[in-house]
């Protein structure tokens, strides 16, 4: 058997239970405890995890490697910390004591260019950031148009007007985290180009066109093309499911074969469509997550190992937008698409849906209709939460790990897991929760306070209650589920879902 050591991002379901969730076999992921990992804004033990490295490689075949959470603790704490470049950049040095116990080993890794986000919130970001962080955004914005000689007259106004409303010490305190995190990363990049990395992924977290992160993006990207380093580091819009990605391409390599993947959207605006929370057309970054596990994309359906059947619009909108008609049931084609992964399902092939037609959950139409056309257990890996990117590298990494395995039980618990999480809390428990039972306990959707046992009860009849009544070919496999909310908050839910025998 395979031995896969993994420091995940953080201890959320999403970095810490989906890759012991994937349809593998022969293959063992093996994770720090969770009592050393990030918990939130709580960083991880960089003493710990080295220990936990050090322990296990020396029989491991690869290594998964979030840099993130163990040079700073995390993803959050990558956010907060006061560590000096000098402190970091020690830490580093692990990578070459791995390669001294196990030269044989392969190494993945990746680490995020910080996120600036448009919004004002402190829920990962510094205290600061509730008061003057649509700010720093707008600042990061104007700054990088400034430096291309775009700015109109009204936007120098609007820049001097950000800078005397934003704290002098909350602006430097901000860019030198910045200025240090991707310091640290340059200095990353160098052990890659020196071979200590088999891949690399420079993930993006909530990416935009102009501001802090695109800027960062930029000389990380001069560093990428001066040392050619093009076939050897990704970067794209993406985070949570990184880990999940280097798996499968862990597994690729170690079986010695590039997985043929071929995309098959449901309308033909969809390859162009910029999702949410990310800089470029999604199929720019598909190309990118295919590579990313390992795979190669191929454009005839005969070569293909894996179809990616991607339900997408010409763009992402909310469903009181006025153009949701014409976007979403004249410009896309449901049917046809139906009928398409049936038909590829009797060619024999490995049919992986990314349903990313909106954010942070499942096109409840969508896979409504799967259920109607006996779909839902039929094909053979769908994923549908949180961003478009999330979703496709879920769904990748998944259907590259049941290529190698061929593991049934596990896709079909996989695959249910997946809808009782992206249709049965995101889509709909989460929001009748947060819209009715938050506000008698007057709750914020980011703090639950000591109400967590309260409200995960609540998310859990929800749950059951939408799945026994649109998905109830489900419940003949399921004998109870056990939710938690994670972080205390309803961003998220830790769902364990008892089969029976």
């Amino acid at each position: 058997m395979k031995r896969i050591v993994m420091i995940p991002l953080d201890d959320r379901p999403c970095n810490y239970k989906y890759p012991l969730l994937l349809p593998k076999e022969d293959y063992e992921i093996i994770l720090p405890g969770k009592d050393i990992m990030c918990f939130h804004k709580q960083e991880a033990d960089f003493k710990n995890l080295s220990k936990f490295l050090l322990d296990n490689v020396k029989g491991a075949d690869a290594l998964v490697l979030s840099l993130d959470c163990l040079i700073f603790g995390g993803l959050v704490p990558s956010r907060l910390h006061h560590y000096s470049f000098s402190t970091l950049i020690k830490r580093l040095e692990i990578i070459k004591r791995i390669k001294e116990i196990n030269k044989n080993i392969k190494i993945y890794g990746f680490e995020l260019i910080m996120r600036c986000p448009s919004y004002s919130s402190d829920a990962e970001e510094p205290a600061y950031y509730k008061t003057c962080g649509k700010e720093i955004f707008r600042l990061g914005e104007l700054t990088h148009l400034e430096s291309l000689n775009k700015l109109t007259e009204a936007e120098i106004k609007e820049m001097k007007e950000l800078k005397s409303f934003i704290k002098e010490e909350y602006i430097n305190d901000y860019l030198e985290r910045r200025n240090t995190n991707r310091s640290v990363l340059m200095e990353t990049l160098k052990l890659v180009k020196d071979g200590y990395f088999d891949y690399f992924i420079v993930p993006q977290d909530d990416a935009a066109v102009y501001g802090y992160t695109a800027m960062d993006q930029i000389k990380v990207r001069e560093y990428i093309k001066s040392n050619l380093l093009h076939t050897t580091v990704s970067m794209y819009p993406s985070a949570d499911d990184v880990g999940l990605s280097l798996i499968g391409k862990a597994i690729s390599d170690l079986n010695n074969y590039k997985p043929k993947v071929f995309v098959k959207y449901s309308s033909p605006k969809a390859p162009f469509c910029i999702p949410w929370f990310e800089d470029r057309m999604q199929d720019e970054t598909i190309k990118y997550q295919i590579l990313s596990i390992g795979g190669i994309r191929v454009y005839s359906v005969e070569e293909a190992d894996i179809v990616l059947a991607i339900n997408m619009t010409s763009k992402m909108l909310h469903r009181d937008d006025p153009e949701y008609v014409a976007v979403y049931d004249i410009e896309r084609n449901l049917a046809e698409f139906i009928n398409y992964i049936k038909y590829v399902k009797s060619l024999g092939k490995i049919v992986a849906i990314g349903d990313t037609a909106f954010c942070n959950g499942s096109d409840p139409e969508f896979v409504r209709l799967l259920a109607k056309n006996n779909l839902l257990l039929d094909v053979d890996i769908y994923a549908g939460w949180n961003t478009s990117s999330n979703t496709i590298g879920t769904t990748l990494a998944a259907a590259t790990a049941y290529f190698f395995g061929k593991d049934e039980k596990s896709k079909v618990r996989f695959l249910i897991y997946r809808y009782y999480e992206d249709y049965g809390y995101m889509v709909y428990a989460r929001k009748i929760i947060s819209e009715n039972v938050l506000p008698a306990y007057n709750l914020d959707p980011f703090n639950l306070e000591d109400k967590n046992e309260i409200i995960s009860k609540c998310v859990k009849e929800e749950i059951n209650k939408v799945i026994k009544k649109d998905l109830g070919e489900l419940t003949k496999y399921v004998d109870d589920i056990k939710v938690k909310m994670p972080w205390n908050r309803m961003f998220e839910c830790d769902l364990d879902i008892i089969f029976k025998k």
